[in-house]
Protein backbone atom coordinates (compact mmCIF):
# COMPACT_ATOMS: atom_id res chain seq x y z
CA UNK A 1 0.00 0.00 0.00
CA UNK A 2 1.17 3.43 -0.76
CA UNK A 3 1.28 5.85 1.53
CA UNK A 4 1.36 9.87 1.62
CA UNK A 5 1.02 13.31 3.44
CA UNK A 6 -0.79 16.21 2.47
CA UNK A 7 -0.09 19.79 3.80
CA UNK A 8 -2.99 21.60 3.55
CA UNK A 9 -6.02 19.34 2.69
CA UNK A 10 -8.96 20.79 5.10
CA UNK A 11 -10.75 22.04 1.55
CA UNK A 12 -10.72 22.66 -2.07
CA UNK A 13 -7.41 20.50 -3.95
CA UNK A 14 -6.08 19.68 -1.04
CA UNK A 15 -8.88 17.73 0.29
CA UNK A 16 -10.13 16.48 -3.18
CA UNK A 17 -6.41 14.72 -3.57
CA UNK A 18 -6.86 13.14 -0.34
CA UNK A 19 -9.58 11.61 -1.56
CA UNK A 20 -8.46 10.91 -5.14
CA UNK A 21 -5.36 8.17 -3.48
CA UNK A 22 -7.56 6.44 -0.68
CA UNK A 23 -9.95 6.06 -3.88
CA UNK A 24 -6.93 4.74 -5.10
CA UNK A 25 -5.82 2.54 -2.17
CA UNK A 26 -3.37 5.18 -0.85
CA UNK A 27 -2.57 5.42 2.86
CA UNK A 28 -3.07 9.23 3.74
CA UNK A 29 -2.45 11.29 6.36
CA UNK A 30 -3.72 14.60 6.06
CA UNK A 31 -3.36 18.11 7.70
CA UNK A 32 -5.72 21.30 8.68
CA UNK A 33 -4.95 24.80 9.99
CA UNK A 34 -8.21 24.97 11.42
CA UNK A 35 -11.26 21.70 11.65
CA UNK A 36 -12.20 20.54 8.32
CA UNK A 37 -15.72 19.02 8.57
CA UNK A 38 -14.92 17.58 5.05
CA UNK A 39 -11.91 15.79 6.30
CA UNK A 40 -13.25 14.53 8.94
CA UNK A 41 -15.38 12.74 7.11
CA UNK A 42 -13.02 11.21 4.37
CA UNK A 43 -12.50 7.52 5.35
CA UNK A 44 -9.23 6.09 5.73
CA UNK A 45 -7.55 9.18 6.72
CA UNK A 46 -5.42 10.37 9.42
CA UNK A 47 -5.90 13.82 10.27
CA UNK A 48 -3.18 16.01 11.65
CA UNK A 49 -3.77 19.61 12.51
CA UNK A 50 -0.70 22.01 11.70
CA UNK A 51 0.43 25.59 10.35
CA UNK A 52 3.12 25.55 8.27
CA UNK A 53 4.06 29.26 9.27
CA UNK A 54 4.40 27.74 13.01
CA UNK A 55 8.05 26.45 12.77
CA UNK A 56 7.23 23.98 16.09
CA UNK A 57 4.22 22.74 15.05
CA UNK A 58 5.85 21.59 12.27
CA UNK A 59 8.78 20.06 13.59
CA UNK A 60 6.68 18.45 15.67
CA UNK A 61 4.47 16.66 12.82
CA UNK A 62 7.29 15.63 11.54
CA UNK A 63 8.57 14.03 15.13
CA UNK A 64 4.88 12.51 14.93
CA UNK A 65 5.50 10.65 11.57
CA UNK A 66 6.09 7.22 11.72
CA UNK A 67 6.05 7.23 7.74
CA UNK A 68 8.04 5.98 5.61
CA UNK A 69 5.85 7.94 3.08
CA UNK A 70 6.00 7.38 -0.42
CA UNK A 71 4.88 10.92 -0.96
CA UNK A 72 5.00 14.13 1.06
CA UNK A 73 3.02 16.75 -1.03
CA UNK A 74 2.91 20.23 0.07
CA UNK A 75 -0.58 21.92 -0.90
CA UNK A 76 -0.89 24.92 2.07
CA UNK A 77 -1.26 28.28 0.05
CA UNK A 78 -2.72 31.30 0.30
CA UNK A 79 -4.11 33.97 -2.17
CA UNK A 80 -2.96 37.04 -0.29
CA UNK A 81 -4.37 40.51 -0.19
CA UNK A 82 -7.56 41.14 -2.55
CA UNK A 83 -6.12 44.41 -3.85
CA UNK A 84 -3.10 42.20 -5.43
CA UNK A 85 -1.30 45.06 -6.20
CA UNK A 86 2.79 45.82 -5.59
CA UNK A 87 1.66 49.20 -5.60
CA UNK A 88 -0.62 48.88 -2.40
CA UNK A 89 0.78 45.94 -0.66
CA UNK A 90 2.23 46.88 2.80
CA UNK A 91 5.66 45.35 4.52
CA UNK A 92 3.24 42.85 6.75
CA UNK A 93 0.93 41.40 3.91
CA UNK A 94 3.81 40.64 1.45
CA UNK A 95 5.73 38.67 3.93
CA UNK A 96 2.73 36.72 4.67
CA UNK A 97 2.34 35.80 1.06
CA UNK A 98 5.98 35.02 0.90
CA UNK A 99 6.28 32.98 4.06
CA UNK A 100 3.11 31.18 3.39
CA UNK A 101 3.42 30.40 -0.15
CA UNK A 102 7.32 30.19 -0.80
CA UNK A 103 9.40 29.79 2.31
CA UNK A 104 6.85 27.61 4.66
CA UNK A 105 6.38 25.00 2.16
CA UNK A 106 10.26 24.77 1.37
CA UNK A 107 10.85 24.63 5.40
CA UNK A 108 7.75 22.04 5.43
CA UNK A 109 9.87 19.64 2.75
CA UNK A 110 13.00 19.78 4.50
CA UNK A 111 11.09 18.89 8.10
CA UNK A 112 9.81 15.84 6.36
CA UNK A 113 12.55 14.42 4.44
CA UNK A 114 12.81 11.81 6.99
CA UNK A 115 10.18 10.42 6.45
CA UNK A 116 10.19 9.79 2.95
CA UNK A 117 10.94 6.39 1.42
CA UNK A 118 14.33 5.90 -0.90
CA UNK A 119 13.29 6.94 -4.45
CA UNK A 120 9.62 8.31 -2.90
CA UNK A 121 8.11 11.79 -4.29
CA UNK A 122 8.14 15.07 -2.62
CA UNK A 123 5.70 17.70 -4.39
CA UNK A 124 4.81 21.05 -4.09
CA UNK A 125 1.26 22.76 -5.52
CA UNK A 126 2.81 25.72 -7.57
CA UNK A 127 1.12 27.13 -10.48
CA UNK A 128 1.29 28.37 -13.86
CA UNK A 129 1.04 32.00 -13.17
CA UNK A 130 4.93 31.35 -11.26
CA UNK A 131 6.64 30.43 -14.64
CA UNK A 132 8.21 33.92 -15.41
CA UNK A 133 8.86 32.74 -19.20
CA UNK A 134 4.73 32.25 -19.82
CA UNK A 135 4.19 35.60 -17.43
CA UNK A 136 3.11 38.14 -20.52
CA UNK A 137 -0.60 39.38 -18.87
CA UNK A 138 -0.45 41.54 -16.21
CA UNK A 139 -2.77 38.89 -13.71
CA UNK A 140 -2.15 37.94 -9.74
CA UNK A 141 1.03 39.63 -9.77
CA UNK A 142 1.65 39.57 -6.17
CA UNK A 143 0.30 35.68 -5.54
CA UNK A 144 2.60 34.84 -9.07
CA UNK A 145 5.58 36.42 -7.50
CA UNK A 146 4.84 34.12 -4.66
CA UNK A 147 4.75 30.89 -6.48
CA UNK A 148 7.92 31.80 -9.35
CA UNK A 149 9.66 31.98 -5.42
CA UNK A 150 8.24 28.96 -4.58
CA UNK A 151 9.53 27.57 -7.97
CA UNK A 152 13.07 28.93 -7.73
CA UNK A 153 13.48 27.66 -3.96
CA UNK A 154 12.09 23.87 -5.16
CA UNK A 155 15.06 24.22 -7.50
CA UNK A 156 17.71 24.66 -4.92
CA UNK A 157 16.07 22.41 -2.12
CA UNK A 158 16.29 19.83 -5.42
CA UNK A 159 19.56 20.70 -6.17
CA UNK A 160 20.40 19.07 -3.19
CA UNK A 161 17.66 16.44 -2.62
CA UNK A 162 16.74 15.63 -6.34
CA UNK A 163 19.31 12.71 -6.68
CA UNK A 164 17.18 10.62 -3.74
CA UNK A 165 13.68 11.87 -4.53
CA UNK A 166 11.49 12.70 -7.44
CA UNK A 167 10.45 17.02 -6.46
CA UNK A 168 7.71 17.93 -9.03
CA UNK A 169 6.41 21.69 -8.78
CA UNK A 170 2.55 20.94 -9.90
CA UNK A 171 0.49 23.05 -11.39
CA UNK A 172 -3.18 22.12 -11.15
CA UNK A 173 -4.95 23.63 -13.80
CA UNK A 174 -7.09 26.83 -13.26
CA UNK A 175 -9.83 25.08 -10.71
CA UNK A 176 -13.12 25.94 -8.99
CA UNK A 177 -12.38 26.18 -6.02
CA UNK A 178 -12.47 29.45 -2.89
CA UNK A 179 -9.55 30.29 -5.25
CA UNK A 180 -10.16 29.99 -8.65
CA UNK A 181 -13.33 30.93 -8.64
CA UNK A 182 -16.28 29.96 -10.18
CA UNK A 183 -15.53 30.85 -13.85
CA UNK A 184 -12.51 28.52 -13.82
CA UNK A 185 -11.69 25.99 -16.64
CA UNK A 186 -12.07 22.69 -14.70
CA UNK A 187 -13.38 21.07 -11.60
CA UNK A 188 -11.77 20.19 -8.60
CA UNK A 189 -12.20 16.02 -9.50
CA UNK A 190 -10.74 16.70 -13.19
CA UNK A 191 -7.41 18.41 -11.39
CA UNK A 192 -6.91 16.16 -8.38
CA UNK A 193 -7.55 12.81 -10.69
CA UNK A 194 -4.69 14.06 -13.42
CA UNK A 195 -2.58 15.15 -10.82
CA UNK A 196 -2.71 11.63 -9.13
CA UNK A 197 -2.07 9.91 -12.29
CA UNK A 198 1.01 12.65 -12.53
CA UNK A 199 2.44 11.76 -9.24
CA UNK A 200 2.07 7.87 -9.90
CA UNK A 201 4.07 8.45 -13.43
CA UNK A 202 6.77 10.55 -12.73
CA UNK A 203 8.68 8.82 -9.99
CA UNK A 204 12.32 8.95 -11.29
CA UNK A 205 14.52 11.28 -8.97
CA UNK A 206 15.10 14.75 -10.59
CA UNK A 207 12.89 17.81 -10.82
CA UNK A 208 10.18 18.29 -12.97
CA UNK A 209 7.62 21.28 -13.17
CA UNK A 210 4.21 20.04 -14.91
CA UNK A 211 0.80 20.36 -15.26
CA UNK A 212 -2.08 17.98 -13.91
CA UNK A 213 -1.90 16.30 -17.60
CA UNK A 214 1.76 15.58 -17.16
CA UNK A 215 2.76 18.61 -19.72
CA UNK A 216 5.87 20.04 -18.85
CA UNK A 217 6.06 24.00 -18.38
CA UNK A 218 8.88 26.40 -18.87
CA UNK A 219 10.28 28.48 -15.73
Amino acid sequence: MKTAIIIGASRGLGLGLAQELVKRGWQVVATQRSPSAELAAVAGVTVENVDIDDVEAVQALAARQKGPFDLVFVNAGVTGPKHGSADKVTADELAALMMTNATSPIRTARALLGTVKPGGTIAFMSSILGSVALRQHAMAELYSASKAALNSLTRGFAAAEGKDFAVLSLHPGWVKTDMGGDGADIDVATSVTGLANVIEAETAPGHRYLDYTGKTLPW
